[in-house]
């Protein structure tokens, strides 16, 4: 979340705002990736469960920051 001084200035909220489309571009990548996951053999992939929670968690976190 963006959080602005009432006298910032315009560097500073284009820094502000890099910050933030660099986070959503960062989501966007760890959610494409699950959603691009394709098993060959099959109609299902594996993954561990921990690592799909953590993508899942670390997409929320950065969402959140």
């Amino acid at each position: 979340m963006i959080t602005i001084k009432p006298n910032a200035s315009l560097t500073q909220l284009k820094l502000l705002i890099h910050q933030e489309n660099l986070k959503t571009e960062k989501v966007e990548v760890l959610l494409s990736n699950l959603l691009a996951l394709v098993n060959e053999q099959g109609d299902a992939f594996c993954i561990p469960f921990d690592d799909v929670t953590v993508t899942v968690e670390t997409a929320i976190k950065l969402l959140q920051s």
